[in-house]
């Protein structure tokens, strides 16, 4: 087992490598998303839970972090860079107003920090399994390469295996400061897409 890709749920896995989930989603209860200007749209998870074609008309413009998020939810633009930080750049480029964010609760506060009236409505939480955990260890310690797919991703990894000696790449830049914050050398993909953190993990 040369790549393994670790992630929370389950997803597409590119070829060459071994697509391991560690948890699930589950959605939030009564979720109240309120009126704005923008509707930010974090991962393809949210569309799972919440009508975005009931609510998209009550926004002048719906951003999607990237591709795969793109793909599920449809008419809607992407940043040059598929992260938080993308997409704070994307807002800073456009008229100011009130922004929404649709994300888990586990999301980062990079957003908040970066543009001003941001607004995050956490729609689905996060669960680490501890069977997937389990399978999960076993396999990276076989890996010659890890991709790590999100901060939390991370920090439940790291927490478990010891990941000196392998080629581990961060999927984007929220991922690769968790991994500096943990003293785990690292990687960054070239773009936010688990394709490209594979390419990446494959060259030696």
């Amino acid at each position: 087992m040369s790549i393994v890709v670790v992630r929370v749920k389950e997803g597409k896995c590119p070829e060459g490598a071994t697509c391991i989930s560690i948890g699930r989603v589950v959605p939030r209860p009564n979720v109240y998303i309120p009126e704005g200007d923008y509707l930010v749209v974090m991962s393809p998870a949210v569309a799972q839970f919440v009508d975005l074609e009931k609510i998209r008309a009550r926004f002048k413009c719906v951003i999607c972090v990237g591709p795969a998020t793109a793909e599920t939810v449809g008419n809607c633009i992407t940043p040059r860079e598929y992260s938080s930080y993308g997409v704070a750049k994307l807002l800073k480029e456009l008229a100011p107003g009130r922004v929404v964010v649709l994300r888990s609760g586990m999301g980062n506060d990079v957003l908040k920090s970066l543009v001003p009236n941001v607004v995050e409505v956490p729609v689905y939480d996060i669960v680490i399994e501890p069977d997937k955990l389990e399978s999960a260890t076993a396999a990276i310690v076989a890996a010659r390469a890890v991709v790590l797919t999100s901060a939390t991703v991370a920090e439940v990894v790291a927490s478990r295996v010891d990941l000196r000696g392998k080629r581990v790449v961060a999927i984007g830049p929220v991922t690769s400061a968790k991994l500096a914050e943990l003293g785990i050398p690292h990687v960054v993909a070239p773009e936010a897409t688990i394709e490209a953190a594979v390419k990446t993990a494959a060259v030696a």
